[in-house]
């Protein structure tokens, strides 16, 4: 009896010694198994990962915008005070308070804006009608023009000196120069000078009549005055010039180009 439980007893130890070298292999094998699936798993993701599909160069752009633009805005929450910060919200507050300023300095400043937009309109309405205005006078003026033009163009008028016995000095007036000029009686036509002193003020037509007449004194000499159309202005400062030199003149228009013929209907 006692040898047959000592008998078990043995069986039952070897039985227990063989137990823990099962599980070691159990999990060597288990962990084997584990470290080649994921190998396997690598292998295949890493062939996976290695070829990627293309992408449109267009896409690729846009993608390398949306990175920079994501990153900048990381950098931008980074560089963020913590949530709470005093000095963010003062900062917040000033920021506020300044856009309110602005904002009510704005709205005058809109409606001046809106009064001088409105006033600029009704100044432009008031010269656009004084420019048709002043075009409708200037076409007036040019109408007038032509017709003194085309009544002087034909008439020459009558010296009023014809029973003054004084000897006559003869001044042309063309193109703006004034000239001295002498009739004969073999004269037939008086032609307009080229040359002649420039009056184009007062005082250098006092200058040119008291150069012209210097041997023709004023009690002596009546002046006849031929004035050739284009030089009817210079016409009037020879005109004043001669009455303050105690001058008698007739003036006496013609076209432009047109010969004087000597007679009762011309030079007298």
């Amino acid at each position: 009896m006692s040898l047959r439980r000592r008998r078990r007893g043995r069986r039952k130890s070897a039985a227990m010694a063989g137990d823990p070298l099962d599980l070691f292999l159990d999990a060597i094998t288990n962990a084997l198994g584990v470290v080649m699936f994921i190998l396997l798993m690598v292998v295949l993701f890493g062939r996976a990962g290695a070829e990627p599909a293309p992408v449109p160069p267009t896409q690729e752009a846009e993608l390398r915008e949306l990175e920079e633009e994501e990153r900048k805005l990381q950098l931008q929450v980074q560089a963020l005070p913590p949530t709470g910060d005093p000095e963010l919200a003062a900062r917040w507050k000033a920021a506020m308070q300044a856009v309110q300023r602005l904002e009510e300095e704005r709205d005058p400043l809109r409606a001046t804006a809106r009064s001088k937009d409105a006033k600029v309109a009704d100044a432009s309405a008031l010269l656009a009608e004084d420019l048709r205005t002043v075009e409708r006078l200037v076409s007036q003026v040019r109408e007038a023009k032509d017709k003194v033009r085309s009544s002087a163009s034909g008439f020459i008028r009558v010296s009023r000196f014809q029973t003054d016995k004084r000897p006559a000095a003869l001044l042309a007036l063309n193109g703006g120069r004034l000239s001295r000029i002498r009739v004969t009686a073999d004269t037939k036509q008086v032609l307009p000078p080229g040359g002649g002193s420039d009056v184009r003020d007062a005082a250098s037509a006092k200058a040119a009549v008291e150069s012209l007449l210097r041997d023709a004194p004023a009690g002596t000499y009546r002046v006849e005055l031929l004035v050739w159309e284009g030089s009817f202005d210079s016409a009037k400062r020879v005109e004043a010039a001669l009455l303050e030199l105690g001058y008698d003149t007739n003036p006496m228009p013609a076209p432009a180009g047109a010969p004087f013929t000597p007679g009762a209907g011309g030079v007298q």
